[in-house]
Order: C-alpha cells, then structure tokens, then sequence
C-alpha cells in the first residue's frame, strides 16, 4: 500500500530542485542603461515631438508657395424679389486654381522654418546627451551603493567575529564583562548602517528605473571599477566645439533667425500670384452652361501702419536673441569641459590616496588583531581599527564612483554618446 506513494514523494523530491531553482538575477548594463535613455527616457520622447511639430510647421509654412486646386459643388435657390433681386436657381460645380507666382517674403519664411525644424532635430540629439549623461550618473549612483552596502556587510561580519573573539575571552577570563556589552553596540551600529546602505541601493534602482521608464527596478547592475580615460584636455575642448549638440543647435537657431530677418525685409518686394476659376451646371434663367476666369494679381503694399517694420526690427531682435545664447552656449560648453576635466583631475588623486588609506587602515588592523590576541592591546584598540576600516572601504567607492563620473562627465561636454 505504502510503496505508490513512495515513489511519488520520491519522484517529487527528484523533480523539485530542478523547478524550484531560482532563476538568476536579471543584470542591466551600463551599455543598455545608456541606450534606454537614448531612445525611451521621458525627455528624449518630449524633445522628438517637439522636432515633429517644428517639421510640421515647416511643412506648413511651405504650403503657400504651392499650387494650390480645390473643387466645389454648389446649388443656389435664390427668392428674394423684394430685395431687388431677381428668383433664380443655380446647381453648378467649380473648380478654382492658385499658383504663387513671386512671394519672396513667403520663400524666406519657409527657408527659416527649415532650418529652425533642423534646428529641433538637433536638439533632440542635445536632449539625448544629457539623458545620457544623467543615467550614467543614475547608474554610478547604483554601483556605489552596491558597493557602500558590500562594504558594510563586511563591516558587520568583522564585528561579529570580533564579538565571538570578545565572548570567548570575557568566558576565559581574560577581559571584563563589560567589554562585551561595548562590542554588542558596536555590531548593532554596523548592522542599521548595513540597512541604511540596502535601502539607499533600492531607492537608487527605483529612481533609475523611473528615469528610464522600466516597469521593474534593475535587480543588478555591473560592479563598480575604475574606468579608464584615454584622452587630453585641448583634444576634448576641440572636440566639444565641433560636435557639442547644444552647440549645434544654437548655431543652427542662429541661421534660422538670420533668414527670418530677411523674410520680413521681404514684406517690402511686390508679389504675384495667378488665379483661374471653371464651372459647369444649369441655372434658370439660363445662363450658360459652363464659364471660367484667369487672372494675375500683383500687390505692393504701400502704407501698412508701420507693420512690416515691427516685424523686421522683431526678427532682428530674435536674431540678436539666438546670437546672445549662441555665445552663452559655447562659453559654456569651454566651461564643462574645464571643469569636468578639474574634477576628473582631483578624483584621480583623490582615488590614489584613499587606496593607500585603505591599505593602512588594513595594516593597522591587522597590527591590533595581533596586539589583542597577545593581550596587549587596549580595550577600543581593535574597534578603532575596524571603523576605519570599514570608513576607508566606503571612501574608496566613493573615490571610483565619484572618478567614473568625472570621465561621464568629460564624454557629455564633449558631446560624446559614450559614457
């Protein structure tokens, strides 16, 4: 009776570690965090539909300067005989064509419109660089709390064998009881600052994924190590001015305002424009089935109430306007570069003498380990050691973490898409 059943516990017990192994944690690269915020975060799909609407207003601003047809059906039942007007009926459908024949004013419009569509276009690329930029922060923000929490759980488990250390000695004699109690606090200190750095890490994954538009926060990311920078401050200052897609952009703004000076100047040239009209129905009385017109219009105006010299010193304006943060925009792309190249200086060293600091503060708990267990050692000896240890280990991270975002920092004033 027993042996079915059995072989079915049996069978299960084989069969469940395969199923109920736990799947690996699902790791999101920097590469990928770069190239989420390229294409999907929320700037990037805002500054897109700001290009698409600039390109339609151009598409718009073309229209006008098109030939342009339309068909139409009417019919008329007209009985007003006390007004003068005589009773009629009409049903007739008409066709009317427009051509420009010489709208300078409405070409120079359309040519600033253009470019101020490219000028978008480029600014969707600026856009993209700095959300670039800002994940790669995002996710050096997650690697150093990886990082920061790493450290504190071997800050924990130092004070839990110096703890076990501490109970076998107090149990041998060899050091008061009170010790313990100091021991016990210290480990309890390591232990909130370990929770405090898991929910730093969490909160750092949510922002990351809120920023990227994840539906899940990354479970992991890549560990934290010390990039590498392989270039020179005036190659990176030149580079910045070539490609620098702000840059470009108000360079682009520059041009389009300079041709909206010279569409409105355009308002003071003749246009001319042709015009042709044919029908083709009944009326009663008759007359005529079927009929047209043809005629060129030509305009100068004359007197216009000062309006096309508001526009002209308007456009003018707007011109000096994108000339002004042209110039704001270059001096500060100089800027950036200078900086971020000081900050990456200032991190390179920083990150050297916080690895000699780790270094030391690992001799100088080694020395104390030995002190203690030949009981020379003073009783806050061996803690003082292991605080800085564990302080020195999360300044280091710091040091890489902070060092890694300088280099970011050079490849988004320069205008790179690297990070």
């Amino acid at each position: 009776m027993r042996s079915p059943a059995l072989a079915m516990l049996l069978v299960a017990a084989l069969s469940s570690p395969a199923t109920a192994q736990p799947a690996p944690a699902q790791v999101l690269t920097l590469a990928q965090a770069v190239e989420r915020a390229r294409t999907a975060s929320f700037d990037v799909r805002i500054a897109q539909a700001d290009a698409a609407m600039a390109s339609a207003d151009a598409a718009t601003s073309h229209a006008p300067l098109r030939p342009q047809v339309s068909v139409s059906a009417n019919a008329l039942d007209a009985n007003q005989p006390q007004l003068g007007m005589p009773v009629s009926r009409q049903a007739y459908g008409a066709a009317s064509l427009t051509v420009p024949l010489y709208t300078p004013s409405g070409g120079l419009a359309a040519r600033a419109a253009d470019i101020g569509a490219l000028a978008a276009r480029t600014g969707v690329t600026a856009t993209a660089n700095d959300a670039v930029f800002t994940a790669t922060q995002a996710y050096r923000r997650i690697q150093l709390a990886d990082a920061v929490l790493d450290a504190r759980r071997a800050a924990v488990a130092a004070q839990e064998a110096h703890l076990r250390t501490t109970e076998q000695r107090v149990a041998a004699g060899k050091v008061a009881r009170y010790v313990t109690a100091r021991d016990r606090a210290a480990l309890a200190g390591a232990v909130q600052a370990q929770e405090d750095a898991a929910s730093e890490r969490d909160q750092a994954a949510n922002d990351l994924a809120a920023m990227l538009d994840l539906t899940e926060a990354p479970v992991g990311v890549e560990p934290l190590v010390r990039d590498v920078l392989a270039d020179s401050l005036q190659a990176v200052l030149t580079r910045a001015l070539h490609q620098r897609p702000s840059l470009a952009a108000a360079e682009q703004r520059v041009i389009a305002a300079s041709a909206g000076i010279a569409a409105a100047r355009g308002a003071y040239r003749p246009s001319a424009a042709l015009n042709a009209q044919t029908y083709n129905g009944t009326s009663s009385p008759s007359l005529g089935r079927s009929g047209g017109q043809v005629s060129v219009t030509a305009s100068l105006p004359i007197v216009d109430g000062g309006s096309r010299s508001a526009a002209s010193a308007k456009a003018r304006a707007e011109y000096d306007r994108a000339v002004a943060t042209r110039d704001q925009v270059r001096a500060s792309v100089a800027r950036d570069v200078a900086n971020a190249w000081r900050e990456y200086e200032a991190t390179s060293r920083n990150t050297a003498s916080a690895t000699t600091a780790l270094a030391d503060a690992q001799e100088q708990l080694r020395t104390a380990s030995l002190r203690e267990r030949a009981g020379k050692a003073i009783v806050t000896e061996v803690l003082d050691a292991l605080a800085l240890v564990a302080s020195a280990r999360e300044t280091l991270a710091r040091s890489i973490a902070r060092y890694d975002v300088a280099i970011a920092a050079i490849h988004h004033a320069a205008g790179d898409f690297t990070p």
